[in-house]
């Protein structure tokens, strides 16, 4: 045999003890070089050819235990800790879905967190197992497909409660609720290939921060602009932008969306904010929620008032104060291991992040702690007043099929990301 089919044959060996064929190539080429490196070793001691190559293969070890030892290094790793939580989540939403049927007497609300529920574990798997990296490519098209959703629902003129929706057949799709989702995703992969250096870097990164801006003002949904501002801010923070860069963004855009928010605010809006300051200067007014959610949360004690409990003085228990219902419920107990929950989330993905090398994953799992704790804990504070009371919902929790469809396609992205981080370390060396 000659050598190079007996280190071909070697290299042979060692990956059929790696499954993970997506590395195969990147093991190849540095077994190669590490073979190559030996066998120029042996040569320079004065052996001839072959010996030197047997003699480098010999060195190199059993080919068997080598590729077991590969395979234990760069099989992807599936961070167990953030799927449980997340589950457990999810749990909590049919949990509580099925007691607010319970309590009005009908059904509905556990059906569709069932079919979110059904739709979202094959998004979630779907993602789970695909390669996020060619994502990538098509970020500037998710990023204008977006603008495009947000204009043409501004456009149609379909709304409830007030809010642009966009008709799908016979569903109506609240993309504003949505699309700092989709921007951050798109975001993540334009921030991953900016050039910063080059000319005008400045300028488009302002109109490419601006364009989502106007139109998110007009869909009269004041937290998606804000989900959007805080990803949008996580992003260019965690990205390579250089200092000077980032200080110019702030000090233009932080006065400019200051203005643009005071100036759009509706009486709606300018109510709600002014019943966080001083909800009891109107409790049956205006301040009337947040006193209600307040008095709801300080009667359940600690276990609650027990399955099926009825609480009519909320509106929206199934979503925005779904986090009400849950304590009222269940006790302060359960709204405790709520809050647990979101700190050891959020620190294991704090973790997760850290880990992950490849620049663009870095960014996804940035973006997405953003666009994810923003809501889970704002969710939790305005219900006993510590930040204003909006369409915030608890991830995993609330009622919406759509919004856990996403959710559950989103952490399966996030997972994807870690369980390919040592793949896409070694395919960079």
């Amino acid at each position: 045999m000659m050598g190079k089919e007996r280190i071909d044959h070697y290299i042979q060996l060692v990956c059929k003890q790696i499954r993970n064929k997506e590395v195969h190539p990147s093991i190849t080429l540095e077994l190669e070089n590490h073979i190559a490196d030996k066998i120029e070793d042996f040569r320079s001691m004065g052996f001839g050819e072959e010996e030197s190559v047997e003699k480098a293969i010999a060195a190199m070890g059993d080919p068997t235990t080598l590729g077991r030892q590969l395979h234990q290094a760069h099989k992807p790793r599936m961070e167990w800790g953030i799927f449980g939580l997340a589950a457990v989540l999810i749990g909590f939403g049919l949990f509580s879905m099925y007691s607010i049927n319970v309590s009005r007497d009908e059904g509905g609300l556990l059906e569709r967190q069932l079919i979110g529920v059904l739709l979202g574990s094959i998004a979630f798997i779907a993602i789970l197992f695909a390669d996020y990296t060619k994502l990538k490519r098509y970020s500037k098209h998710l990023y204008f497909l977006t603008l495009l959703l947000l204009l043409y629902s501004l456009l149609t003129r379909h709304t409830i409660n007030g809010q642009p929706q966009f008709l799908l057949g016979s569903w109506y799709i609240n993309i504003f609720a949505i699309a700092p989702y989709l921007l951050i995703v798109s975001l993540a992969g334009i921030f991953a290939e900016w050039n910063w250096k080059a000319s005008y870097s400045f300028i488009k990164i302002l109109a490419i921060f601006a364009l989502p801006l106007l139109l998110l003002l007009g869909g009269n949904n004041t937290f998606s602009l804000m989900l959007y501002l805080v990803g949008f801010l996580v992003l260019i923070l965690t990205s390579k932008a250089y200092r000077r860069i980032i200080l110019s963004f702030l000090g233009i855009s932080i006065p400019a969306v200051a203005s643009l928010i005071y100036f759009s605010m509706n009486l709606n809006q300018w109510e709600r904010l002014l019943s966080f300051l001083d909800p009891y200067a109107d409790p049956n007014g205006r301040g009337y929620v947040l006193v209600q959610s307040i008095k709801a949360l300080s009667s359940a004690g600690l276990w609650g008032n027990g399955f099926g409990s009825r609480l009519d003085a909320l509106p929206a228990i199934e979503s925005d104060f779904i986090f009400t219902y849950l304590v009222y419920s269940f006790g302060l107990l359960a709204g405790a291991a709520l809050v647990l929950i979101g700190i050891i989330l959020f620190a294991r993905l704090l973790r997760a992040t850290k880990l992950v090398k490849d620049r663009y994953g870095f960014l996804l799992l940035s973006g997405w702690m953003a666009v994810f704790f923003t809501p889970y804990f704002w969710s939790i504070f305005m219900t006993i007043g510590l930040v204003p009371p909006t369409s915030a919902i608890l991830p995993f929790v609330s009622n919406g099929v759509v919004h856990l469809v996403l959710q559950m396609a989103l952490i399966g992205l996030v997972l994807n990301v870690y369980r390919r981080k040592d793949i896409m370390q070694l395919t960079k060396q």
